[in-house]
């Protein structure tokens, strides 16, 4: 577990983090144009999405693991390097392969607790290694504000950050795969097959599905737009976004240490509702509060929503699949969201080149919101029912009248659990 957590400190150590928005914006004509750039990354995960779960399923977590970070490394490098849309566009489809193969990761976490039979732990598991990856994305981003301000130009830590994760592949190339049985299907299309079975008949995971896309979508459209909000709109400089986004890297780094108890007292639901409630909170509050720069305080509620979604809701996941299906399950769930986040986000830059990014919050509130309460009636309708009212005793109940001794031993006895 150590090595692994060492990975993840290595891997997260992006010093990139608060500028990489900036540094494409500088070189394009137009939100929309970043959008597009954005979406290329997207579509390119859309093509890789499905064959990498399968690969992943059939040959491995640590192989998946290498190709990810191997891919990464380029398309880190080619956004240092590319000036153009054409450059920018080019390198985000090569990154989405990295980041289709990043499927391997979590699956990786939890057979290894699996083989050791503390899959049970798996949140807490989950949480420390969020810890772990928003500490080390705290210390990356205000790293590279101080690179940024001592070369004055942005794009160096994007040329820095690419030597770094060399170090990565280094550390997963010691990695030792899990000797955990994987019955997979003897062909690429009867693997898909048996996922998207999995995926229709167990009402959890398609509706943790439906979590994932409606909170995910909304969350990173605002990790989009964070610096050109905090700049253009609340009118903060480079070197103070770069400690802010630290600043909320270490509040979310902080909440993350303690995900796995929070998530085991609250349960699956009350889980779920809590991130629903902080992402809605977050973005209504920032539409409310307008251009006061005192608004970036309800960045804190959205920064814990977006660290703490995507891990707790995949321990979700894990726990109700097989080891043979388990990366196909979620690469089918990272396809859902990457399908609407294509859709929807060239729309959000229209719509922030039209109306202004602080009608941004109104749209994400309204989006995160409204899907969200379906899905959790829904849930409670299906996964996880009220539990049942117990009834009131009749000696209760005004104008029941006189129940007699052996009335109420019978009324007692119908309570008891079978």
């Amino acid at each position: 577990m150590r090595r692994f957590y060492l990975y993840q400190a290595a891997s997260s150590f992006a010093l990139w983090i608060p500028f990489w928005a900036l540094w494409i914006r500088g070189h394009v004509a137009s939100d929309f144009e970043l959008t597009l750039v954005d979406v290329a990354f997207w579509i390119g995960l859309l093509v890789f999405q499905l064959p990498v779960g399968v690969i992943a399923d059939r040959y491995g977590r640590k192989k998946a693991i290498l190709l990810s970070e191997a891919f990464r490394t380029v398309g880190i490098l080619g956004y240092g390097l590319g000036g153009s849309f054409v450059g920018f566009v080019v390198a985000n489809v090569v990154w989405s392969l990295g980041a289709a193969f990043m499927i391997g990761t979590s699956a990786y976490l939890y057979e290894t607790l699996l083989e050791a039979g503390h899959e049970a732990e798996f949140p807490r598991y989950i949480g420390r290694n969020t810890m772990v990856q928003l500490g080390a994305n705290a210390a990356g981003a205000f790293a590279g504000g101080i690179l940024a301000s001592a070369t004055g130009s942005i794009g160096d830590t994007l040329i820095v950050g690419t030597a770094w994760n060399l170090a990565c592949i280094g550390v997963a190339a010691t990695f030792v795969e899990p000797a955990v049985p994987r019955m997979t299907e003897p062909s690429f299309w009867a693997q898909l097959a048996q996922g998207w079975h999995i995926v229709k008949r167990r009402e959890g995971v398609s509706l943790l599905i439906g979590i994932e896309v409606v909170l995910g979508v909304t969350l990173y459209a605002m990790a989009l737009f964070r610096p050109i909000y905090l700049t253009a709109g609340l009118g903060y400089n480079e070197a103070e976004v770069a400690i802010g986004v630290s600043g909320f890297l270490l509040a979310a780094a902080l909440v993350s240490a303690f995900a796995g108890g929070v998530a085991s007292r609250l349960g699956e639901f009350g889980t779920i509702l809590g991130l629903v409630g902080l992402a809605a909170a977050g973005f209504l509050g920032m539409w409310l509060a307008g251009a006061n720069r005192w608004a970036v305080a309800f960045q804190i509620p959205i920064y814990i929503a977006w660290t703490l979604q995507a891990p707790l809701t995949t321990a979700f996941l894990n726990r109700r699949l097989e080891p043979g299906q388990r990366a196909t399950v979620l690469s089918m769930g990272a396809f859902a969201y990457t399908l609407v986040l294509v859709v929807v986000e060239p729309l959000v830059g229209l719509a922030t080149g039209a109306t202004g990014v602080f009608a941004l919050g109104l749209a994400l509130g309204v989006f995160a919101l409204v899907p969200s309460i379906f899905i959790l009636v829904r849930w409670r309708q299906t996964v996880a029912p009220w539990p049942a009212v117990t009834p009131v005793p009749s000696r209760l109940v005004p104008g029941a009248g006189r129940v007699s001794r052996f009335g109420r031993l019978f009324e007692r006895l119908s309570r008891l659990k079978p």
